[in-house]
């Protein structure tokens, strides 16, 4: 936009509210909002501190490119944002067609200190995935309970590294089955058959009867269990999460059916009154969290040996989790915060501050947890 063209759009902007709002405000402020309303939306170097100063980024295509140049050129980004406002032609706006979504995957990652921050968050997600179910006798047989599948990415990867007979996925959100509908019927995932639905995490036994093709014809109703329930980075949300521990037993196999979940516990204790009670139960609410669901580790315990199962592991990973999240968040709004809306990137901005927080005050446990149900085998 030209800067005769901005400041057209500021008096037309600063007349409207005028116009509108004189019979209650006087002319001056309401000037005053118009013209700072223009400045918001305008192209011009006088807009832009002003722009910054409100946390707003201008949508600009060109602009939107060059926002990726200052995480790494930030004198060269600021020389040609000045620039770009005298002349141009084509810039960066061909930056939108380089875009290329390889995966809608969406856990928290096991991070690679190492490797961070150059870690990939499809690669720390996988590698979660990995740990979730890695020594589980997964075999071309196994039929796998997914709860919790997210976009579908797992659920293909699954396919792909273990190959079972057959995966079965849930999940709360119709937004998310569509997508990862869409993504299994795109990729090829020769001997395994993923099947995916709309279902509730707590009325797993519920879904089994009124979903009978998930098992093949000539299979027992007696027989008809999972040889694998697994939730990755999602049980902690289920009300409650003891009730679905209690209904992935009812439709695991009896003695043989494995349990794999990553999880976060409490690793101090909950506040048990007053203020900080209100503000436990307040922030776990805004994080559609139970606040039921937050209990320490021998509580957590119990409430698997309750549901039946036997040979429990539980190993605390937090220290590979929050920290490389947060850098990588960090690093993503930096890079390519221009590309989203101000409320998607001071929501990530606020989730990265809590990471570090959570990591610092060891607060949360992170945890793998792998059992068996059914009885513990005879000596």
């Amino acid at each position: 936009m030209s800067n005769r063209l901005a400041v057209f759009a500021v008096v037309v902007a600063a007349l409207s509210l005028h116009t509108v709002y004189s019979p209650v405000l006087t002319s001056l402020p309401s000037l005053l909002l118009g013209l700072l309303l223009g400045l918001v939306v305008a192209e011009t170097s006088l807009a832009s501190p002003i722009q910054e100063l409100c946390g707003l980024t201008s949508r600009h295509p060109d602009k939107v490119g060059l926002d990726v140049i200052h995480a790494s050129e930030k004198g060269e980004g600021k020389t040609a944002k000045k620039q770009l406002d005298q002349r141009v032609m084509y810039g960066l706006q061909h930056a939108f067609l380089n875009l290329e979504v390889t995966g809608w995957w969406f856990n928290m990652g096991l991070w690679d200190k190492d490797k961070v921050p150059a870690m990939r968050f499809q690669d720390a997600c996988k590698a979660l995935v990995d740990k979730v179910t890695s020594h589980l006798d997964i075999t071309s047989s196994s039929h796998i309970l997914d709860v919790g599948f997210g976009c579908g990415d797992q659920d293909v990867y699954m396919a792909q590294v273990h190959k079972p007979a057959r995966i079965t996925g849930i999940t709360i959100e119709p937004i998310q089955h569509h997508a990862a509908q869409d993504l299994v019927k795109r990729t090829p995932t020769p001997g395994t058959d993923i099947n995916l639905y709309v279902a509730d995490a707590s009325k797993l036994p519920q879904f089994l009867e009124s979903t009978p093709n998930l098992f093949a014809s000539t299979t027992p109703s007696s027989d008809r269990f999972f040889s694998h329930v697994i939730s990755i980075d999602s049980a902690y949300h289920y009300n409650t999460r003891a009730a679905f521990l209690k209904n992935a037993a009812q439709v695991l196999a009896p003695n043989t059916g494995r349990l794999a979940l990553a999880d976060m516990i409490l690793a101090k204790p909950a506040p048990t009154s007053g203020f900080g009670l209100s503000i436990f139960k307040t922030v776990f609410g805004a994080m559609e969290v139970p606040p039921v669901n937050m209990k320490m580790m021998d509580e957590y315990r119990q409430d698997l040996v309750d549901a039946g199962f036997v040979d429990i592991e539980i190993e605390c990973i937090e220290e590979r989790v929050f920290s490389g999240l947060a850098t990588h968040i960090e690093n993503q709004t930096s890079r390519f915060g221009g590309m989203v809306g101000p409320g998607v990137k001071w929501t990530y901005s606020a989730l990265a501050k809590g990471l570090w927080w959570l990591d610092r005050s060891k607060w949360l446990h992170f945890v793998v947890v792998k059992a068996r149900y059914g009885p513990p085998p005879s000596s």
